[in-house]
């Protein structure tokens, strides 16, 4: 009783330690580095540029006391914002900004990338605001929100013009090559719907197919739902399958009121159903449950087993082609 007593006194300690360690090695105080910040970004910059969250980056990978990091951010337009590393000492004695190996750009040149970036998204953030839909962007995916049910055709024409405005400015968006829309509708609690792009280094985002968004709140229940019925259909067979670990999703895209999940099956293991045996075991069949996406209801299923093993690859690319309706655009 009395080590655990000893324990809770000596933590709070430890870290008043460890925080004050760089202190201890010569690191600038973070007041001195904010103020030095300050007369940087004044006599550095065209804008005026505010800053936040300024904490010492000192640890065992960098070993720097006077490495800190901060989110620069336009005190006009406050949603144009980017975060910084610094050497406060470097910066304070030689007028100069090190940024270790964070980036090599100047503060004005990230700002101007930031700032094109954001004009950019705010050519289509309005007018899609002033009809009714509401998106907001990541590195890697847009949450798009429609206000009222969007017909199939007024869907896919909206991340039509998306995708063309952003390959038009692709050199000045900052956003990943592969990059997913996040949809949600009226009639899902959440952001279910997700469209996905696809796009090589230096080349234009082309819109592939529309599948289900695995962070959404829902998604977790339809997987466990569709974890259950497949199950309960696989147990009465002839055949003994067991649910192998690779799967696909597809969206209807002619009504977005339906999906499949594609559950890739092998043959039942007597004694090992662990998730690594299941992913090495050869795919012998594969399931479509094809469902509703308001109701969760399965519509119907179908087995069909994969013959020739050897091809299952080839089979995993042209899953889509075995299916009664349109993935994509």
């Amino acid at each position: 009783m009395k080590n655990i007593v000893y324990i809770v006194i000596l933590i709070p300690i430890v870290i008043a330690c460890f925080s004050s360690c760089a202190r201890l090695f010569g690191g600038m105080s973070k007041e001195k580095a904010a103020k030095t910040l300050t007369q940087y970004l004044e006599k550095h910059t065209d804008q005026k540029l505010g800053f936040s969250n300024l904490n010492r980056f000192w640890n065992e990978g960098n070993m720097n006391p006077n490495m800190f990091t901060v989110e620069i951010f336009d005190e006009q337009i406050p949603e144009i914002r980017f975060g910084l590393h610094f050497d406060a000492k470097v910066m304070k004695e030689q007028d100069s900004l090190s940024q270790g190996s964070f980036q090599e750009l100047s503060i004005q040149e990230q700002y101007e990338e930031f700032e094109k970036d954001y004009r950019i998204k705010q050519s289509m953030i309005v007018p899609l605001k002033n009809n009714g839909i509401i998106i907001d962007f990541d590195y890697y995916d847009a949450q798009i929100q429609f206000e009222s049910i969007p017909k199939p055709d007024q869907l896919k024409e909206t991340l039509s013009t998306l995708i063309t405005t952003m390959n038009t400015n692709k050199s000045n968006l900052l956003c990943a090559n592969y990059f997913n829309f996040n949809i949600q509708t009226p009639q899902y609690s959440s952001a279910i719907l997700q469209a996905k792009t696809t796009s090589e280094e230096k080349e234009n985002w082309k819109l592939n197919y529309f599948t289900l968004n695995t962070k959404a709140e829902d998604y977790k229940l339809i997987e466990k739902f569709i974890e259950d019925e497949t199950n309960n259909y696989l147990k009465p067979l002839d055949h003994q399958y067991q649910m192998h670990t690779a799967s696909k999703v597809f969206v209807n895209a002619d009504t977005f009121e339906d999906a499949v999940w594609i559950q890739f099956l092998s043959d039942k293991s007597e004694t090992d159903d662990t998730i690594i045996k299941r992913s090495m075991a050869p795919i012998t069949a594969v399931i479509f449950q094809y469902f509703n996406l308001e109701t969760q209801k399965i519509i119907r299923t179908e087995v069909e087993p994969i013959a020739n093993v050897d091809f299952f690859e080839e089979y995993w690319e042209n899953t889509k082609e075995k299916l009664p309706f349109s993935t994509g655009f």
